[in-house]
C-alpha cells in the first residue's frame, strides 16, 4: 500500500514560512512603535455648574497596560497633580496638562482624569469612558470635556484658563500653554450626522469633528487661534 506524504509536508512547510513572516512583519511593527518618547498635550475642559467649585484637587494619570493580559493591572506611568484650584464661576475653565513616558514593546495606553472638592473629598469631574492614548503614534494631543453629575449652568463668559501646573512624586507633566476657545452652541435631527467645519474664508472649510444630533440643544467647546473663523454644521 502506498502513502504519498508529499502534498501534506508541502503544505507544512508553507505554513511554517507563512507564520515566520508573520512574526517578523509583527516584530518590525511593535519595533517601530517602541522607538522615541510618548508626549501628549491633553486640553480639559470642565464645565460651569450651578455649585461653585473653589479649592478642587485634579489628578491626571496616564498608565499602560498590556492588553494581551485581561487579569494584568494597569501601571501608572505619568501623574499630574493640581491642588487649590478654583473654576470660573461664570464660564467653563479650560486647563492643560502635559504626559510624557517611555513607549515599551506590547503595551496600550490610556489616560485618566478626576477632579475632587479636595484631596480624598467628593468627586466632581471625570473622563465617560474609557480614554485611550497613543495609538499607533508617539506624539498625541486630546481634547476632553470633562462629565459630572452635578447641575449644569450656562455660561456668561468666555471659557478662561485655569491653573499654574503641578506635579508630584516623578510625574513629568507641566502647563504648557493658554488659548481662546469658543462655545458652539447647535442642535440637530436625533441620530443624524454632521460636520463641524471652521473657515477664515468662507471658501475653504476644514472639518474639525463629527457631531451627532440628540434632538435637543448642545454644546461644544473648541479652541481658537490664528485669523477670524467662520464656522458652520454640515451634512453630506
Amino acid at each position: 500500500m502506498r502513502c504519498d506524504t508529499w502534498p501534506s509536508v508541502a503544505l507544512v512547510r508553507l505554513v511554517k514560512m507563512r507564520l515566520v513572516l508573520f512574526v517578523a512583519i509583527l516584530a518590525a511593527g511593535l519595533a517601530k512603535l517602541q522607538a522615541g518618547p510618548l508626549e501628549a498635550d491633553v486640553h480639559l475642559t470642565f464645565p460651569l455648574t450651578k455649585q461653585e467649585m473653589l479649592g478642587i484637587y485634579v489628578d491626571a494619570r496616564l498608565y499602560e497596560y498590556d492588553p494581551w493580559l485581561a487579569d494584568a493591572p494597569a501601571t501608572l506611568v505619568d501623574q499630574v497633580e493640581f491642588e487649590g484650584l478654583d473654576l470660573s464661576t461664570k464660564a467653563h475653565s479650560l486647563l492643560d496638562v502635559h504626559f510624557s513616558a517611555k513607549r515599551k514593546t506590547r503595551m496600550n495606553y490610556y489616560v485618566s482624569i478626576r477632579a475632587y472638592a479636595e484631596k480624598g473629598g467628593t468627586q466632581y469631574y471625570f473622563i465617560d469612558g474609557f480614554q485611550k492614548i497613543f495609538e499607533g503614534v508617539d506624539v498625541d494631543e486630546l481634547d476632553i470635556e470633562l462629565a459630572t453629575r452635578l447641575p449644569k449652568k450656562n455660561p456668561t463668559d468666555d471659557p478662561v484658563i485655569v491653573g499654574e501646573g503641578g506635579g508630584s512624586g516623578e510625574a513629568t507633566g507641566r502647563l504648557i500653554g493658554i488659548h481662546r476657545a469658543v462655545e458652539i452652541e447647535w442642535e440637530g435631527t436625533d441620530g443624524d450626522e454632521f460636520l463641524l467645519q471652521k473657515s477664515s474664508d468662507l471658501e475653504s472649510w476644514e472639518t474639525i469633528k463629527t457631531l451627532i444630533g440628540a434632538g435637543e440643544n448642545e454644546s461644544t467647546f473648541l479652541r481658537v487661534e490664528g485669523r477670524v473663523q467662520y464656522w458652520r454644521l454640515h451634512r453630506e
